[in-house]
């Protein structure tokens, strides 16, 4: 549980330092992308955070490319 209220604090603390300035500037479109960005990895780290194995979609592309790579580049030395 300490991890998700660290985790909550971190991203409250990058919110009230990069969101005011984009406001004031009035970038919304930079705006809107820091927001999804950053929910997007919010939610990927609350159940991380509870101990739950989540699904990286980097795991499932080297999976994919592996055996690629290796009939490309031969056997690893």
């Amino acid at each position: 549980m300490a991890g998700l209220f660290i985790l909550v604090v971190v991203y409250t603390i990058i919110f009230l330092l990069d969101v005011p300035p984009l406001v004031r500037r009035r970038a919304w479109r930079e705006l809107l992308a820091f927001a999804v960005l950053s929910l997007m990895g919010l939610a990927l780290g609350i159940p991380w955070s509870l101990g739950h194995k989540i699904f990286f979609p980097s795991e499932a592309l080297i999976k994919f490319f592996e055996p690629l790579a290796r009939l490309v580049l031969g056997p690893q030395e």
